[in-house]
């Protein structure tokens, strides 16, 4: 399975309208571009970017954005701080005729029912492998989970967003490790809250837990121009430094960071 991701805009058009589904809003400037220049019909622009659902007549967009990509529930129940989910999906809702694909970007899949997982696990067991392109709620993640899980191929995905869930995160990789599941990786929330110090923390302890972590940049769901947010405690050098280095580990892992060359690392974007 090799995602082909559309990570800009994606676009279609039906009976001379124009569709753009914008998901970040520092497109939404592109996305206007677009519509000013289209003059056989009308345009409709939805998306996250506008906190709003796309406005598609029958289509679904996640297919212009990936065709492998898929959507089995909408929504999620946990209301962080930092996330637009709740603001633009609300609270989770299954979705029982679901489209079947190897890519499943559920918010919060676990969430849903015991009936209704088993139900995707049964319409996905037939796919090389299965990727949870949003992670699992490692709150929610359990050996009754795994028993329903271990139909089908995927590689675990978790989150770690502040110290308070530093047990529950450290306790579903090890119950990973215990069922013989491999190469996990867990997504950690920088730039919110936090300081370099603080980050680094976080991303160096995931290691030692036997994972592979990945910086996610925080960036307000207002932000018009792409990485333009810096929290209080940062600067754009300990953002750019930290996401280069925690996103590369597979090639500078044997590199610890303080030997990380901060003032030649293109020489190592370079060989990558």
């Amino acid at each position: 399975m090799k995602p082909t991701w559309n990570k800009g805009i994606a676009r279609w058009e039906v009976n001379d309208t124009l569709y753009l589904s914008v998901p970040f809003t520092w497109l939404l400037k592109e996305a206007n571009q677009i519509a000013e220049k289209w003059n056989k019909g009308k345009v409709l622009i939805g998306g996250s970017a506008l906190m709003k659902p796309n406005q598609c007549d029958g289509f679904e967009p996640i297919l212009f954005h990936n065709p492998l990509a898929t959507f089995t529930t909408r929504g999620c129940p946990n209301n962080c701080s930092f996330c637009a989910v709740p603001k633009l999906e609300g609270d989770l809702k299954e979705i029982p005729d679901f489209r079947p694909a190897p890519i499943v970007c559920d918010n919060n899949i676990l969430a849903s029912s015991k009936k209704h997982l088993e139900r995707v696990v049964q319409k996905l067991k037939y796919y090389p492998s299965v990727d949870f392109n949003q992670g699992l709620d490692c709150e929610l993640f359990t050996s009754d989970i795994i028993e329903i899980l271990q139909n089908i191929k995927f590689n675990p995905r978790f989150a770690f967003d502040s110290w308070a869930s530093e047990t529950s995160v450290k306790d579903a990789i090890d119950l990973c490790h215990s069922h013989g599941l491999k190469d996990i990786t867990v997504y950690c929330l920088i730039n919110f809250n936090d300081s370099p110090e603080d980050a680094r923390a976080k991303l160096e302890a995931i290691r030692t837990w036997g994972a592979l972590p990945f910086p996610m940049r925080y960036q307000p769901i207002t932000t018009t121009e792409k990485d333009d947010y810096i929290a209080p405690n940062w600067t754009e050098r300990e953002l750019r430094d930290i996401c280069r280095y925690y996103s590369k580990l597979i090639w500078l892992g044997h590199i610890p960071f303080e030997d990380y060359n901060k003032t030649d690392q293109m020489s190592f974007d370079g060989v990558l």
